[in-house]
C-alpha cells in the first residue's frame, strides 16, 4: 500500500467578504449609497476599489468616511457609521446584510475541510455580531470554532498580522503559521499573511476582473491565486 503523502498544511484560515460571501450587493452598495447621501454626489465609478487597492481600508465605514472626506464634505465618524448601518443592517438584520449570496459551496468544501482535519477559523473585519449572524444564515457556524471580528483585533487589523497570529493562537491546537494558510481577497489581505509567516491566498471576487486583480495580488504577496474559493481543497491537499 502507498504511503500516504505528508500533509503541509493543518490549518485553514478565512476571510469573509468576498471570499466566502459577495459583497457587491451589500457593503459595496452600502459604501455608495452612504457616501451618496452624506455628500449630495454620486459615488465615483471604481472608487471603492481604488481605496481597496490603496491598503488600510479594511474596514467599510473608514473606507465610506474616507470617499466623503475626498468630496470635501465634512461628516463625523459616528455619522457615517449610522447612515451605513442603517443600509447595512438595517433594524432587525432586514438590511442589504439580508440578501448577501454564498460564494462558496460550504458544505461542500468546508465540509471536506473539516472532515479532512484541518482547523478553521474566520478572521474578518466585521463587526463580530455580523459575522457571526451571517454563518448561522448559512448553517457554518460549526466550521469556526474561532471567529477574529472588528471588536477582537483591538484596534490592529489587517494588513497587520495581529488578528492572524491571535486566530493561530486560539485554535483547539495552536499551529505554527508556515502550517497555516490564510485565504483572503484584497491586498492587505495578503500582506497579512505573509507577515505572520503563512501561506497566503487569494481569491479574485466574482465582481472583480480577474487578470488585474490578480497581479495585484501577487504584488501584495500571494503564493497562489485563486479563481473561486472552492478550489482550496485541491490546494492543500497537495504534498509538500
Amino acid at each position: 500500500m502507498a504511503a500516504t503523502p505528508p500533509r503541509r498544511f493543518d490549518a485553514v484560515l478565512w476571510d469573509m467578504d468576498g471570499v466566502l460571501v459577495n459583497v457587491s450587493g451589500s457593503y459595496r452598495r452600502a459604501i455608495e449609497e452612504t457616501a451618496e447621501e452624506l455628500t449630495g454626489k454620486p459615488t465615483p465609478a471604481g472608487a471603492v476599489q481604488r481605496f481597496k487597492d490603496l491598503g488600510g481600508y479594511n474596514n467599510d465605514w473608514k473606507l465610506t468616511a474616507a470617499i466623503v472626506a475626498e468630496a470635501g464634505v465634512d461628516v463625523s465618524y459616528e455619522a457615517v457609521i449610522t447612515a451605513f448601518q442603517k443600509r447595512y443592517k438595517g433594524d432587525n438584520w432586514d438590511g442589504l446584510i439580508a440578501g448577501e449570496p454564498a460564494i462558496i459551496d460550504g458544505a461542500k468544501t468546508l465540509g471536506a475541510l473539516a472532515e479532512a482535519g484541518y482547523a478553521m477559523a474566520l478572521v474578518t473585519g466585521r463587526p463580530d455580531a455580523e459575522a457571526r449572524w451571517t454563518l448561522a444564515r448559512f448553517e457554518w457556524t460549526k466550521f469556526f470554532p474561532v471567529v477574529i471580528g472588528m471588536e477582537a483585533q483591538d484596534g490592529k487589523g489587517k494588513p497587520d498580522p495581529f488578528p492572524l497570529t491571535k486566530a493561530m493562537s486560539l485554535l483547539a491546537t495552536p499551529v505554527e503559521p508556515s502550517r497555516a494558510v490564510y485565504v483572503g481577497d484584497t491586498g492587505d489581505d495578503m500582506i497579512a499573511a505573509r507577515a505572520a509567516g503563512m501561506f497566503a491566498v487569494g481569491v479574485v471576487p466574482p465582481y472583480i476582473e480577474f487578470e488585474g486583480h490578480a497581479q495585484r495580488l501577487r504584488e501584495c504577496g500571494a503564493h497562489e491565486v485563486l479563481r473561486h474559493p472552492d478550489e482550496i481543497v485541491a490546494l492543500v491537499s497537495r504534498a509538500a
